[in-house]
């Protein structure tokens, strides 16, 4: 087995073994183990590129424990990409090894998420059979009830009201579509409500889990049909709300295409967002890795919700994935979730009493691990703000 393409085998070199990474490795914090650390990960793909060792199933097992959360990346001195050699790895790996977590991710990544017909035709049988399966164990992480419910219609054009600063397409995602669609109808009537004209083109999948599944090459063909959907039609920006689609779609074309932003970063660029009133109580912005840890630019979004905030509160120390990582769940069951009960922990120790974050998959764990009403999509937050919608259950506060 070549276990990692041969392009990759300088980065494996650049290691300096430094240990930087190892504090910013959830699954070395939670279980000490240096093969489940970037530093023994690293170390474990060079060996067997240069042939001093096979793929074991100790080797293989620490490499596919990897969150690909890229923490490890930003503490790297080197600028190793755990993301880009993980896929090496697992596009190789998963010719020879067929685990049967691997075998499922590969079926719903090739069968279901890549058909947007089939993807809601289980999530709607999903949607009939979850009351009934709240009182399995295994079955606590299933969406909430109220996202498996088919969303509203989305329009092809929402158009800008009072005078046009540009016009921006939305990318509707796969699951994100059908869990999230009415914070994507929310996120094109805050944008049109602030003088932009919201293109929004058919859902699909733009690649990026088939990317950190090592489906390498479906994973572009992906997110070269996205991108030519999204960037056509003299668009200016790309909204795209998912950290995890936006950092891959970044990554994929150049710079001199239109820009990916999320809705908030637009919102604050656009300077003429108004603060009417404050979301209660103490907030904590939980930001998904992909927002931390890509090259996009997220402080002015960050800055404009946190202005949306009657009190923010931070997140005790390590600020760590929460454990959801895309698929991870279906291949990690048992780490996932000691994870997430570390992050549950942190959001206990906060005092907080609701959490804002964007990325579905990180929605969909707090969404599981805390009240449903405690949990907030950034798009709410703005609609509150500035008086387009009023959260449920939420006293209002004008600002002094």
């Amino acid at each position: 087995m070549k276990a990692i393409d041969s392009q990759l085998i300088p980065a494996l070199k650049d290691c300096v073994h430094c240990g930087l990474c190892l504090p910013e490795c959830p699954t070395y914090r939670a279980t000490g183990r240096e093969a489940e650390s970037p530093r023994g990960r690293i170390a474990a793909l060079r060996a067997v590129a240069e042939e001093r060792s096979g793929i074991s199933d100790a080797i293989h097992d620490g490499l596919e424990s990897c969150l690909v959360c890229r923490a490890c990346e930003s503490a790297c001195p080197s600028g190793i990409s755990m993301e880009n050699l993980m896929a090496s790895y697992r596009q190789e790996a998963r010719k020879d090894r067929s685990d049967l977590p691997a075998r499922i991710e590969s079926f719903m990544l090739e069968e279901v998420i890549s058909s947007p017909q089939r993807l809601d035709l289980l999530l709607g049988a999903l949607g009939l059979v979850a009351p009934l399966m709240r009182w399995i164990p295994q079955a606590s992480d299933l969406p909430a009830c109220h996202r498996l419910r088919r969303g509203p219609q989305l329009p092809p054009v929402i158009e800008a009201k009072g005078s046009r600063r540009g016009t921006v397409s939305i990318l509707r995602g796969c699951v994100a579509d059908r869990l999230f669609r009415e914070e994507t109808l929310l996120s094109a009537r805050l944008l049109a409500l602030h003088g932009w004209r919201v293109l929004i083109p058919a859902a699909g999948c733009c690649g990026a889990l088939h990317h950190h599944a090592g489906k390498i090459e479906e994973s572009h063909r992906l997110s070269d049909e996205r991108w030519r959907e999204l960037s056509s039609g003299n668009v200016d920006h790309v909204i795209v709300d998912s950290a995890g689609c936006a950092a891959h779609l970044h990554a994929r074309n150049d710079s001199s295409g239109p820009e990916v932003l999320d809705t908030a970063t637009l919102l604050a660029r656009t300077g003429n967002f108004e603060t009417t009133q404050k979301l209660p109580g103490k907030s904590v912005v939980s930001s998904p890795c992909h927002q931390q840890h890509s090259a996009i630019s997220y402080q002015d979004g960050a800055s404009l919700i946190e202005k949306c905030l009657d009190q923010r509160v931070e997140l005790p120390a390590p600020d760590h994935c929460c454990g959801a990582a895309g698929m991870y769940l279906l291949r990690r069951r048992k780490m996932s979730q000691e994870i997430g009960k570390e992050s549950r922990e942190r959001f206990d120790l906060s005092g907080a009493d609701q959490l804002v974050s964007g990325n579905p998959g990180c929605l969909l764990r707090w969404e599981a691990m805390l009240d449903i009403g405690a949990v907030l999509h950034p798009v709410r937050v703005l609609a509150h703000a500035c008086g387009l919608e009023q959260l449920p259950g939420k006293r209002k506060t004008n600002i002094a």
